[in-house]
């Protein structure tokens, strides 16, 4: 996936005096991890000798097709979720004049913290992140708010007319999609939530056993929580166990007790499917983890199956 050129130094130097005329560029190096998206460290030095470490973000091709106002929606979204008082990091600058670099950016604060892989305290671990999504989803924010937020339903209902032309076959991707093309949308059974769309344990960040911050919410959607949910359900799930992830459902549904979970069949297969279309074979996994990953993958999949054929997820 083509990614943008990453700026230069006279770049970031124009881009910091148009956050704050007195920042000073110090440094500015790479960070990994992005796949649509060029995204770099800064430090700035500020006219009194203070000393800011930032993130510059400077949107791809497939960022800007799915929203061509990325920028300035991710921008929007940190300031209500910073002033809301969530673990996000602080936004300075949008900008898509194409007048510093050659496309749409976003200027934030680097959160200082580290995902973690191998958590000490599993339960503990799920538990936080439990709480940290059920945070942001009891923020409250209404639609007219978020107004530049794409609904999830509509927004899934794009991504299922674009699936592959040769469906992987071992995933049983042809038979999800019949199934989510055959009963979407869900019943609106829940209030809708601000959604990160992407919460797993990569894009959450730790510092000294607690999380320290929430990071990368450039397909961040509005609509059931049960979205959300779902998505980091299959991630534990992958990474920690099925029990790992009942775990986590249940943490989640203590601090959000009001949330109807009749649909979590359809937002579990939803995704399932979304994670069909990762390549896993890129990922420089073991070969035994890619195995275990993959089964893990068919094992959600029959269980929202189940569910379905229990009568989750109906209208």
């Amino acid at each position: 996936m083509t990614q943008p050129r990453p700026a230069s130094q006279e770049q970031i130097s124009a881009l910091l005096r148009a956050a704050r005329p007195d920042w000073r560029l110090v440094r500015a190096w790479p960070l990994s991890g992005a796949t649509s998206s060029q995204v770099s460290a800064i430090e700035a030095e500020s006219g009194d000798g203070q000393h800011a470490t930032l993130v510059l973000r400077q949107y791809g091709a497939a960022n800007l097709k799915s929203d061509p106002h990325a920028a300035q929606t991710e921008y929007r979204l940190l300031q209500l979720l910073s002033a809301a008082g969530q673990p996000v990091p602080r936004p300075f600058l949008a900008d898509e004049s194409r007048a510093i670099l050659p496309g749409p950016f976003l200027l934030q604060e680097l959160i200082d913290g580290e995902p973690v892989d191998e958590p000490a305290d599993l339960t503990d671990f799920t538990g936080q992140l439990a709480a940290a999504l059920a945070g942001v989803h009891n923020c409250g924010f209404a639609r007219a708010e978020v107004a530049f937020l794409a609904d999830v339903r509509d927004d899934f209902a794009r991504q299922m007319g674009t699936g592959p032309a040769h469906p992987d076959e071992y995933l049983r991707e042809a038979e999800v999609l019949a199934e989510l093309e055959d009963r979407w949308p869900p019943a609106p059974v829940n209030r809708p939530v601000v959604l990160h769309g992407d919460y797993w344990p990569g894009n959450v960040l730790w510092r000294d056993g607690r999380i320290a911050g929430i990071i990368d919410w450039e397909d961040a959607l509005f609509g059931d929580p049960l979205a959300d949910l779902a998505i980091t359900r299959l991630e534990i799930s992958w990474f920690f166990g099925q029990d790992a992830s009942q775990t986590l459902t249940d943490q989640y549904l203590a601090l959000r007790g009001e949330v109807d979970m009749a649909t979590l069949p359809l937002w579990d297969l939803r995704a399932a499917l979304r994670a069909c279309r990762f390549n896993l074979q890129t990922w420089g996994l073991a070969a035994g983890k890619l195995a275990s990953m993959r089964a893990g993958h068919r094992a959600f999949i029959d269980s929202a199956l189940r569910g379905l054929a229990n009568g989750g997820g109906a209208a």
